[in-house]
């Protein structure tokens, strides 16, 4: 088999068109194409053109993942799932990740201490539904117990509940007490903080 033309894609510039004997045959990125050192009239046997397309699909996997992981950060998981909703094959997948991994752009305890430093300053949840929102990202249940006990206290704990029942409280200031403490405290478990917490904070707050 012969290259025997090769053109600049129109739709995107950094990709060529390989043509085969004659007969358009594949795609391939910039990177791949200088990689192999792909010229018109280059000789190629079925192994060798394997082996370019197999590096062309694990060269897309990795860019892919990589575009997906540029907007925010990204655990394990999420970029895991993404690639498999794109019907990536899972070694090339496994291969995409462990690469991410190599260059930390893939850490699931980075991640977790992000993900877990940013609520509690945007939007704070009490230790039970930060363990559900992290383990919904696939973290794993060591790296979830150590994040929780990196960044949650008591004390901590009792700040941010407080916090958020002061806020709830100006949109619940106007019912009767019972009808308020009530709604209070459902709402303080919903965020995920316990029995003891909640009703030290409605105590306090609501008379």
């Amino acid at each position: 088999m012969i290259i025997t033309k090769i053109e600049r894609q129109k739709k995107n510039s950094n990709r060529r068109s390989i043509f085969v004997d004659g007969v358009y045959r594949f795609g391939i990125s910039e990177e791949i194409f200088v990689r192999y050192t792909i010229f018109e009239g280059k000789e190629l046997d079925d192994t060798e053109l394997q082996e370019i397309r197999q590096a062309e699909n694990e060269y897309g996997v990795r860019s892919a993942a990589l575009k997906y992981r540029s907007y925010r950060p990204r655990s394990k998981k999420e970029i895991t799932e993404y690639l498999h909703k794109k019907e990536f094959d899972d070694q090339v997948i496994a291969k995409a990740i462990a690469y991410l991994e190599s260059i930390n752009l893939v850490n699931d305890q980075e991640f977790a201490r992000t993900l877990c430093r940013d609520r509690m300053h945007l939007k704070p949840v009490g230790k039970q539904v930060m363990k559900q929102l992290l383990f919904k990202k696939g973290i794993h249940s060591g790296i979830i117990q150590h994040t929780i006990e990196e960044f949650y206290t008591d004390e901590t704990e009792q700040d941010l509940a407080l916090q958020e029942a002061a806020k709830k409280m100006k949109r619940l200031a106007a019912l009767p007490p019972l009808t308020a403490r009530r709604r209070l405290f459902d709402h303080l478990l919903r965020r995920g903080y316990n029995v003891s917490i909640s009703r030290t904070i409605v105590n306090k707050l609501v008379p």
